[in-house]
């Protein structure tokens, strides 16, 4: 665990300066705020050129690229921490398969599914609650945890794949007021929160349509490969959108539970229902 060299705050993911090299918290997070030794190259001006029209001078313009209309607030950094923690659950949660004597042509064959299931359930989660927060102005990043990642994997063995640590990175967020999203008011911070939930049950519920048509087509029985992935789809999103709405701290219900208890209760139980029934039903 790092400390911010600022403020001295334990930082489980710091925010490492990318000119002198320094651990920060988001609040010290930019060199104005930390005040950086190397401040003046990340100060330093952008490139001019001069271009002329029929032979006159005309104004110096800065050249700049042209920002994507999708996904441009994903940093290179960002992106790589992403794919990272990606690897490591879908390793974590198809290493299971490994001691229960499953050939390496069939765990080539597991392995891209899990990532599959990894990147509806987990990926999609976070990625949900950064771009709603950008909504609401905030600066919001995934960040890699490097000891949450190796837990993960060292967890996955030690149990032989029964129990995964699934914590190898989370989303942060900072307003100009506040940390974690403090400095938003309860409703926004509660829509920020609920939506990583809500991007569950939508995929649960594709899972689930997948899964009908399906049956619908003659494939009843549980043991059938393709059969066990959607119901594994349906399973793993509906436990983390059951499991993120428990009104305690850190987690999303937490904030829910702040804004509206209505609303809380609308969406968490029957997640909690859900999550306990619906999987006995696809056995």
């Amino acid at each position: 665990m790092d400390r911010c060299r600022v403020c001295g705050a334990e930082e489980f993911i710091p925010y490492v300066c990318r000119y002198c090299g320094g651990a920060h918290c988001v609040l010290h997070r930019l060199p104005e705020n930390h005040e950086c030794p190397n401040i003046q190259q990340a100060r330093a001006p952008r490139p001019y050129i001069r271009s002329e029209r029929k032979g006159a001078m005309r104004t110096l313009r800065p050249l700049g690229v042209p920002r994507l209309a999708k996904f441009s607030t994903i940093s290179g950094r960002e992106l790589s921490s992403l794919l990272v923690a990606w690897v490591v659950l879908g390793v974590s949660f198809s290493i299971s398969y490994l001691f229960n004597g499953v050939s390496p042509i069939d765990f080539a064959i597991i392995f891209p599914l899990t990532l599959v299931l990894v990147g509806t359930g987990f990926l999609g989660h976070e990625l949900a609650h950064k771009f709603t927060a950008e909504k609401y102005g905030c600066w919001a990043e995934f960040k890699l945890w490097t000891y949450g990642a190796v837990m993960a994997l060292l967890f996955a063995l030690v149990s032989r794949g029964t129990f995964v640590f699934a914590a190898p990175g989370a989303v942060y967020i900072a307003s100009r007021a506040g940390y974690f999203g403090e400095g938003l008011d309860r409703k926004s911070n509660g829509i920020v929160s609920v939506m990583g939930p809500l991007v569950n049950v939508v995929a649960a519920l594709i899972f689930l349509v997948a899964l009908a048509g399906a049956r619908f087509l003659g494939f009843p029985d549980p043991n059938v490969a393709g059969f066990r992935f959607l119901a594994s789809g349906v399973s793993l999103n509906l436990w983390l959108s059951a499991f993120n709405m428990l009104p305690i701290f850190i987690l999303d219900g937490q904030k829910v539970f702040a804004w509206d208890k209505k609303v809380w209760a609308l969406l968490a139980i029957p997640l909690w229902i859900a999550a306990f029934w619906v999987p006995t039903l696809l056995r």
